[in-house]
């Protein structure tokens, strides 16, 4: 009997752990280990989007949070618990538990599919692991200072002859800077000498822009004194290189002999430099990543009536005085500066300050637009239509009556009036410069400076005053709104709030970026958005390019 009980004894242990072996058999529990805290699933059923997130993943429990998308822009979130158990799953929202069972038929490391019950009712899910769209960070161009700059100095990039290309300003009279030059003047009358022209190249370091605009300035200083160099011009270099522009600041012949044909003529050769400088620029547009078709120039006085000359002058509007005649010499047309490369170019915007004109015409050669500065008192260039110099020449007049040397002798007998009115002829300034402008359909701006008269960007001394800053940011917005004419925004659809619209700008391509946030859909120019609980900031971000290739990234915050 003992041996008997013994073998029963022996068959109930067999058949119960028979019984273990295929209850854990049949009955595994759920594999949960290609769940992830690092990414979001997203899924869709009859009772809407949902997003959960898991914050904490053990054999047993799931702990994180659930959100459901509705018509808000910021989703509510709330606490969400699995407790996972034999091919089902029981779940727990802030702290209740729903009647609900989930069955997860494949847990993968992209996907979480099966059933749920709710009451008697079955009903499929599937939560997709999140995949935010391709974004692409593309570098926003022309917004701000961003890059350190280099300097290439000194770069000859044309010979011609005449007087002399540079001339620093030594803080002294007109008068006196013009007494001190008579010798040269003289001199080189008779026998002008080869001038090596000569710029300065500034360049963005680091850009990595394929094509870069350029930007022209020229300085001032009567056709007489000068010199890129000047404090006022390695500022304004250095500022927009450092935006992302390639800039030339070049130096130019000047001087004259005191005769109305004399100044024209020098007017003219700073012309024909700039024309040249500009040239040799676009002929070298490989070397410095030059998109020829963003092209700008600028200047104070001198330089500023230079600047319209390059854009709108053309061989026709030449003075007649630089076409030769008795005892003079034709000094050629606008394009006849060595080396003459043949490029041709177009300006897209001038930044004329405190210059004119000699041909009002000549402003319908070109659809360029003008953005000016003059004070309306100035005395050196007219504002309206007069004649310039008045507080130049006649201090020269003074200065050489009193002046017995041979050279002050040959050129008191060259004028026997008020020297403004002999020398020079009437020039048509800022204000008839954009009335013309406007008339021929040209953008045009132009800031008045009232009882302001000439240099309005340095004081007596030739120290920078807060205007010159004015003037700085002034022709920066208005240049980068000749490349970005409609610059993006990014604005919420009123009839969905979870829809979000570009407005503006023709764009080429367009990446979006969501912070602390799901994208739900994005299709070029809209995006759908739920933004989530976040004490760090709700943020969109959009870059790509408009279709003229310009890069622009657009960060907007909730």
């Amino acid at each position: 009997m003992n041996n008997i009980s013994g073998k029963i004894r022996l068959l109930i242990a067999i058949l119960i752990l028979a019984a273990i072996a295929f209850t854990y058999t049949g009955c595994e529990k759920i594999d949960i280990s290609a769940l992830s805290t690092n990414y979001y699933y997203i899924g869709n059923s009859e009772y809407g989007t949902h997003i959960i997130k898991f914050d904490s993943i053990c054999d047993n429990y799931i702990i994180g949070r659930s959100y459901k998308v509705e018509h808000s822009p910021i989703a509510e979130e709330k606490r969400l618990s699995i407790k996972v158990g034999h091919k089902k799953c029981l779940v727990t929202v802030n702290d209740i538990e729903l009647p609900i069972k989930a069955y997860p038929d494949k847990i993968s490391t992209d996907s979480i599919t099966g059933e749920y019950t709710l009451g008697k009712e079955k009903h499929p899910f599937c939560f997709c692991k999140y995949k935010s769209p391709a974004y692409k960070d593309v570098e926003s161009q022309f917004q701000k200072e961003k890059y350190k700059v280099e300097i290439i100095k000194d770069v000859v990039y044309g010979n011609a002859k005449g007087f002399w290309s540079y001339n620093p300003d030594k803080n002294e009279t007109f008068a006196k800077a013009y007494c001190d030059k008579l010798g040269e003047l003289m001199k080189y009358n008779l026998s002008p000498r080869d001038i090596d022209l000569k710029m300065d190249i500034y360049l963005p370091k680091d850009d990595t822009s394929k094509l870069r605009p350029l930007i022209m300035l020229i300085h001032g200083g009567a056709f007489f004194n000068g010199d890129k160099a000047s404090e006022a011009y390695v500022k304004w270099s250095m500022h927009f290189a450092a935006m992302g522009f390639v800039v030339a600041s070049i130096n130019y012949r000047m001087g004259f002999l005191p005769s109305a044909d004399q100044i024209d003529c020098a007017g003219y050769r700073a012309a024909q430099d700039a024309h040249a400088a500009m040239r040799y620029m676009v002929h070298n547009a490989g070397k410095y990543r030059i998109n020829t078709k963003w092209i700008f120039a600028g200047g104070t006085s001198a330089g500023a009536i230079t600047s319209l000359n390059l854009a709108f002058m053309r061989n026709q509007n030449r003075p007649k005085s630089t076409k030769g005649g008795l005892f003079k010499d034709d000094l050629g047309d606008i394009e006849s500066v060595s080396p003459q490369y043949k490029e041709k170019f177009n300006i897209l915007a001038v930044a004329n300050m405190w210059g004119a004109v000699h041909d009002i015409n000549m402003i319908g050669n070109a659809k360029t637009s003008i953005i000016s500065f003059h004070g309306d008192a100035d005395n050196i260039v007219p504002y309206g239509y007069d004649y310039p110099f008045n507080d130049v020449l006649d201090p020269i007049k003074i200065a050489l009556r009193n002046d017995n040397s041979s050279d002050a002798k040959s050129v008191k007998s060259m004028f026997s009036m008020p020297l403004n009115k002999a020398l020079t002829n009437k020039m048509y300034g800022s204000s008839l410069v954009d009335k013309m402008a406007k008339n021929k359909g040209n953008r045009s701006k132009l800031f008045t400076y009232p009882g302001g008269g000439h240099s309005l960007h340095v004081d007596k001394n030739n120290n920078l005053v807060p205007y010159f800053f004015f003037i700085q940011d002034s022709v920066t917005a208005f240049f980068v709104e000749e490349l970005i004419p409609a610059p993006i925004n990014i604005e919420r659809d009123k009839s969905d709030p979870l829809c979000y619209k570009i407005q503006g700008g023709n764009t080429s391509d367009i990446y979006w970026k969501v912070e602390s946030g799901i994208i739900l859909d994005s299709n070029g120019r809209q995006a759908k958005i739920i933004f989530l609980p976040s004490k760090s900031g709700r943020k969109i971000v959009v870059s790509g390019h408009y279709s003229n290739g310009i890069g622009f990234k657009k960060e907007v915050s909730y």
